[in-house]
């Protein structure tokens, strides 16, 4: 195949029908894509003004703000594997390795931490690679795949932390996880520029026409002159990082190596997408989706630990969100932009 095509080509092969941001076609689709996750997040906001009336304190918002930006960056990378029609459910293990790497390597001594993280963007990138080449090459179903993978890199954890907290994380790594500017936590920031960046990347760049082409229909795209190949290896290579990002800043707020608190992300990934409007057949979503599914997940799981709820409560609901927004994409109730045209067997 052929890589000098230009995107737009693909695009038009594919049957993506996009209309253009500016045009009031194109704001309307924004806009209702983003009414269900944020008409979500209101009711959830007026119920735990109901049930927990202590919920709209500072210290409740920053958690808010902290499970957001942890849950969003890895959502990011999450949206962008949806996005190629696949999915990631090794975060949560990248995420709980990058803490095991820093932890091992520095043993909390702040003038090792900068190679700390280049050895855990190192892990983070093998693993990217491994998931893409299974993908791609072996033609391995996404969700074997990553499960996979999930299974042997926790495998690893498990054994060299024998299951139990243990290691320091250098203090020089704190601000990253337990910072605050402007009075909004570290994490949050580091998650509206992540955002930003995707967005920009996804709705102005060759790349993001290409990566929502391959997610389409990958068969047209392929015979127009894309290396979709690359670019599906590129999303789940993407995806990895940065779970390795979101690990670091796992790390600098716990202060500790537990890997237990990172296996929730895979699911809390895909359900923040999914709840935003992201499909899970591929090629329809924007960022700002996401960003909304990130709120209202966060929200929701906030105030559910407030009411008490143990883990496996946050679990039963983080699932049965996702079902919903399932439901609700299969019976068409969601906006779909950029949107598949019926015929998805060949170019047109």
């Amino acid at each position: 195949m052929s890589s000098g095509a230009p995107a737009e080509p693909a695009v038009e092969a594919a049957g993506v029908e996009e209309a253009a941001p500016g045009t009031r076609s194109g704001l309307l689709r924004r806009a209702l894509g983003l009414l269900a996750p944020l008409a979500g997040l209101l009711l959830v906001l007026l119920l735990a003004a109901v049930t927990t009336p202590g919920f709209f304190s500072g210290d409740v918002l920053r958690l808010v703000l902290f499970q957001a930006g942890l849950i969003g960056v890895t959502a990011v990378g999450q949206t962008l594997v949806l996005l190629v029609a696949g999915i990631d459910l090794s975060i949560g293990a990248v995420v709980g390795l990058t803490t095991v790497i820093v932890a091992s390597h520095t043993l909390g001594d702040d003038a090792r931490l900068g190679t700390g993280i280049l050895l855990a963007l190192a892990a983070g990138l093998a693993v990217g690679v491994v998931n893409g080449l299974l993908v791609v090459r072996r033609q391995v179903p996404a969700f074997v795949a990553t499960f996979a993978t999930f299974v042997l890199v926790q495998g690893v954890i498990t054994a060299w932390t024998r299951g139990a907290p243990s290691g320091n994380i250098p203090d020089a790594l704190s601000p990253l996880g337990t910072g605050r500017f402007l009075g909004v936590p570290t994490p949050a920031w580091v998650f509206l520029g992540v955002a930003l960046l995707a967005g920009v990347v996804l709705g102005r760049t060759g790349l993001g026409r290409r990566i929502y082409a391959t997610g389409s229909n990958a068969r047209a795209t392929a015979l127009s002159g894309v290396r979709t190949g690359w670019v599906v290896a590129g999303c789940y290579v993407a995806s990895a990082l940065l779970a390795v990002l979101a690990g670091l800043i796992s790390a600098g707020y716990i202060g500790y190596v537990d890997a237990r608190l990172s296996r929730s992300l895979d699911l809390n990934s895909v359900a923040a997408a999914v709840i935003g409007g992201i499909a899970l057949t591929g090629g329809r979503g924007r960022i700002g989706q996401t960003v909304a599914g990130v709120a209202l997940l966060a929200v929701l799981l906030t105030w559910l630990r407030q009411l008490g709820a143990g883990p496996g409560a946050q679990l039963a609901v983080s699932g049965a969100v996702i079902l919903l927004a399932v439901w609700l994409q299969s019976s068409g109730w969601t906006v779909r932009s950029p949107r598949r045209n019926k015929r998805t067997d060949g170019v047109r």
